[in-house]
């Protein structure tokens, strides 16, 4: 089997973690968050006793160059469990660990195993408490994950996805408030020549596929949480284009229009099992969801 060596970094994260999710199972894994004061060396930890942290090195040809870098990844992050010790420990409580895993794309060079196993002697030896006593220091890579990538290309390609579809009770229930005012004014802007029931109409649609959008994330976040971020990461790309360049030129139902498009486009690549009926539910749910949170807006007829 041949395995991708070049990845984003956060990319590699994400693939990575879908990976471990799947040997330990996702209930048994805890990703550690980054976005205060940083994720302290640990990228996420299972219920078992392993930490993980990810690294993709930029240099993927020069066989030198990577096993430098990944060296230095690890020699910076094992460092982390001393001087982070009081908030590591606080985070895995009573769990005490007995492997941390550098887990990359590629391994080329041995020397990293015995940099990496040296640097995890030397922080077993530090006497901290969430430590266990047969902790080692390991380097893994794609290689190492072999059966969970064929695993993962299975649930992609053969999950079948059951959504719960919004009743016309469900779109009535839904609340009349300002998020649903500020709906109508858009879609009115968007469609001048509507008159109020057709835009009534129109509303009600981009509700009821908001709400099966919605439900449709749900099922995939607790059931199939690679499916999951597969989609947050399809919707997101698309809505940092949107803020980056807008929506495109044209009348505004032309670029409602390419949104959709190109959501549904992404999510059907990435997402094969999910029907089209709900993919196309998800890609208006989301232009929904962008009207209302303000991302996506249109001026007023002829300015």
């Amino acid at each position: 089997m041949v395995f991708r060596r070049a990845w984003d970094g956060d990319e590699w994260q994400l693939y990575a973690l879908q990976l471990v999710q799947i040997r330990h199972q996702s209930q048994n894994v805890q990703i550690v968050p980054d976005k205060v004061r940083g994720d302290a060396g640990i990228e996420f930890f299972t219920t078992d006793g392993c930490l993980y942290q990810c690294y993709a090195p930029e240099e993927v040809s020069d066989v030198a160059k990577a096993a430098s870098a990944m060296k230095a990844k690890a020699s910076r992050d094992l460092a982390k469990l001393k001087k982070n010790a009081a908030v590591i420990q606080k985070i895995l409580q009573q769990l005490k660990c007995q492997r941390w895993i550098l887990l990359c794309p590629f391994l080329d060079d041995k020397d990293v195993v015995a940099f990496v196993r040296d640097k995890g002697a030397a922080a077993k030896n530090c006497g901290l408490n969430f430590i266990g006593d047969n902790f080692e220091a390991l380097v893994h890579s794609a290689s190492d994950f072999a059966a969970e990538i064929n695993r993962l290309k299975q649930i992609i390609t053969t999950t079948p996805l059951v959504v719960k579809v919004p009743t016309d009770a469900d779109v009535l229930a839904h609340p009349q408030s300002q998020m649903a005012n500020r709906l109508k004014g858009k879609l009115g802007r968007a469609f001048p020549r509507a008159n109020a029931d057709e835009i009534e109409i129109r509303k009600d649609g981009f509700v009821r596929s908001h709400l099966t959008r919605q439900n449709a994330l749900e099922v995939m976040r607790d059931e199939y949480p690679i499916l999951w971020e597969k989609s947050q990461m399809c919707i997101d790309a698309e809505e940092r284009r949107l803020l980056a360049i807008g929506a495109g030129a044209g009348a505004p139902v032309d670029q409602l229009a390419s949104s959709v498009d190109r959501i549904e486009g992404s999510l059907k690549h990435e997402l094969p099992t999910i029907s089209p009926s709900v993919v196309t539910d998800i890609a208006v749910g989301t232009i929904s969801d962008w009207l209302i949170r303000c991302p996506l807006d249109f001026p007023e007829d002829g300015k």
